[in-house]
């Protein structure tokens, strides 16, 4: 005889509401940048006090903050699940994975290309996060290229740091035309055949 059903562990209050104080600020900022949102109508969406969402949040920043850390630790899971085996085929299987991630979330993808070009001001309150985030990035790829070309499946003639930038900026241009342009460019597909041009390029 079975014993009863294990009870199905559930977030605590807080850490609930911080989440769904995180998704409307995440519809907020999608729709207004961080310059045009205001911490009111974030409260408004989830049915709270300013005063309330404060206790969550301090400042508006905290809560830009929780929306960029939360975004980047998806994405890190999401490549780091894929690249189980250091290879070249992990490594860029883990950016297909993210960019077919970010396919199915128009509305995040929108909010982060925002904050992105807001955050080329330095006035803004993002602009060392970004600043962090693509130096972490640059080094992380270049790392793991670096590798690869030492255990022989990149060629060693690769201009590893330009490889970077070039995928990077593919990644982050394609996503701009794809909201600019959804019924027309197909995101997943056109990164895809980018990545299989890049692997037919650099392996040894």
């Amino acid at each position: 005889m079975t014993g009863p059903a294990p009870k199905t562990r559930r977030a605590p209050k807080g850490e609930k509401r911080r989440e769904e104080l995180l998704d409307a600020a995440l519809q907020v900022f999608s729709l207004e940048g961080y310059s045009g949102a205001s911490v009111a109508q974030v409260a408004a969406i989830v049915g709270i006090s300013v005063a309330g969402l404060l206790h969550h949040f301090p400042s508006k920043i905290s809560l830009l903050m929780g929306v960029l850390q939360r975004r980047d630790e998806v994405n890190q899971r999401i490549a780091d699940e894929v690249r189980a085996e250091k290879s070249l085929s992990g490594l860029l299987g883990s950016l297909r994975a993210i960019n077919r991630s970010n396919a199915t979330a128009p509305g995040v993808v929108r909010a982060f290309t925002i904050l992105n070009a807001e955050s080329l001001l330095d006035t803004q309150p993002a602009w060392a996060w970004f600043q962090d985030r693509y130096a972490g990035i640059h080094r992380r790829l270049q790392g793991q290229f670096a590798d690869l070309v030492a255990a022989g499946e990149v060629r060693s003639d690769v201009d590893i740091a330009g490889l970077v930038e070039e995928i990077l900026a593919m990644m982050d241009g394609l996503q701009i035309q794809w909201l600019r342009f959804p019924e027309q460019v197909d995101l997943v597909a056109r990164f895809d055949s980018y990545i299989a041009r890049v692997d037919a390029a650099i392996r040894t």
